[in-house]
């Protein structure tokens, strides 16, 4: 058994990984795993001629008609239709990674094209907006625990971001689907259809599906397919679960009600997860760098100290009090932090002053020597980032002392002093030192965590 992927990256030696265009002969394989996503955007990609591709024999893929050499795009993908047709006929398991449908234009010589092109539905379904409703979130809970899907939907839970929904009141659904998962709201996320003689299994995608390889999902994707294909033949009738065996109903109501005591537990669990994941994001701030890694943390403990992260017009970040906006920029180093957060933030104030005729507050957050013990910093900011701040009017806050104002907040901080924190940030110009705001004793026992302010 080997596996066609098409723009959803896997490992594996038994995986052959390719897009729309440049993959083998659909019908060859009986295990298929296909992000329309991705599909689409290839297509697209194509079409654009933003990225050039060719095909499995090195025919150049162009959007025209084919001719000596070439292959249309048009060409190439009704092609494929007819090969997933066949794949099916031959009982093939078709996994979907689902989003909604959307028409795909500019193809030439192929009118009507969208995601779903290539797939063939059960008599009396379209792959259509009537059927797949476009919808997003996170969660879901399984209908079928035992359908072999589910264990790799379990690999992605954490990173799953679904896209879509199938209606359940359109004709037909009822009588071809085999419901999987639902979302927390209770509406289909995951089902499975039979269609000619194979299968084709819709899947909520991962969040970055495509963009990265997880080789748990890999590892799972292959025994899923295997305990898909072992089992291909056919379920029981609908009269098998009405045939009585002495203590089934029991022991089925007994793995219902462990069932609901287990997703609750699992629900207790994300919870917590989420709620530990955002306490240990401050203590990031003392070491990360980068706009994602420090930015994360940055915005975490400016947020307890009572701003609120959002962009301006320009799509830059921006910290809002309520009334007041900050714009700032971030900064880590292993050794000082230098002049260049103070160039980026410098071209971004004179680009509002220059079409918004006002003069913006800035801010630094600046991460210096982030790989030494906090207590041990004695010079995280250069003296050229500290003259420059004072010079041009905005200001500078390490991230030692955003992390004392943070844990300071945790352990009861009163709303005055924290509004003296942000008044501090729009007020001074340089440095900004936090020290004698946070000297209040505070009644917790999580003071240890707390860090001391040194002076730069």
């Amino acid at each position: 058994m080997r596996i066609l992927s098409l723009s959803h990256r896997l490992t594996g030696q038994l995986v052959d990984n390719h897009h729309i265009f440049n993959a083998p002969t659909v019908a060859d394989y009986k295990a298929i795993v296909v992000d329309v996503g991705g599909v689409a955007n290839t297509i697209q990609n194509a079409v654009d001629a933003s990225e050039s591709y060719s095909t499995f024999a090195d025919l150049p893929v162009i959007n025209a008609t084919p001719a000596d050499g070439v292959t249309g795009i048009a060409a190439s993908l009704k092609r494929r239709s007819l090969e997933f047709t066949a794949a099916l006929e031959g009982g093939a398991v078709i996994i979907i990674f689902a989003h909604p449908p959307m028409a795909i234009s500019g193809v030439s010589g192929f009118q009507g094209l969208d995601r779903y092109f290539f797939l063939p539905a059960p008599t009396g379904l379209s792959w259509d907006e009537h059927l797949l409703q476009g919808g997003a979130g996170t969660t879901f809970s399984i209908s079928e625990p035992e359908h072999p899907t589910v264990d790799l939907l379990e690999t992605y839970r954490r990173t799953l971001l679904y896209r879509c929904f199938f209606d359940e009141r359109t004709t037909g659904f009822a009588g071809n689907a085999r419901v999987i998962a639902r979302s927390e709201g209770g509406l289909p996320i995951a089902a499975e259809f039979s269609v000619l003689n194979g299968r084709i299994i819709f899947l909520p995608p991962p969040r970055d599906a495509g963009s990265s390889i997880v080789s748990d999902e890999s590892k799972v994707m292959v025994e899923t397919f295997r305990a898909l294909l072992g089992n291909i033949e056919e379920y029981p009738p609908v009269w098998a679960a009405k045939v009585d065996i002495p203590g089934l109903s029991e022991l089925t109501q007994e793995q219902e009600l462990r069932r609901a005591t287990f997703d609750q537990a699992a629900t207790d669990l994300t919870n917590i997860d989420s709620a530990l994941s955002d306490l240990a994001r401050i203590r990031e701030v003392l070491w990360r760098t980068g706009d994602l890694g420090l930015g994360a943390a940055v915005i975490r403990c400016a947020e307890l100290i009572g701003f609120k992260a959002t962009e301006s017009a320009r799509e830059t970040p921006l910290l809002n009090d309520g009334n007041r906006d900050l714009h700032y920029v971030i900064a880590g180093a292993e050794e000082a932090v230098g002049m260049g957060p103070h160039y980026r933030l410098r071209a971004r104030l004179d680009q509002i002053i220059d079409s918004e005729l006002r003069v913006p507050r800035g801010l630094i957050v600046a991460n210096g020597q982030r790989l030494t013990r906090p207590e041990e910093r004695q010079r995280d900011l250069s003296e050229s980032l500290v003259i420059a701040a004072e010079s041009v009017g905005y200001a500078v806050v390490n991230a030692r002392s955003l992390f004392d104002a943070a844990i300071a907040v945790l352990n009861g901080l009163s709303d005055e002093k924290q509004a003296l924190l942000r008044d501090r940030l729009f007020e001074v110009d340089g440095v900004v030192d936090f020290t004698d705001l946070l000297l209040e004793p505070q009644h917790s026992t999580n003071k240890d965590v707390s860090i001391t302010n040194t002076a730069t």
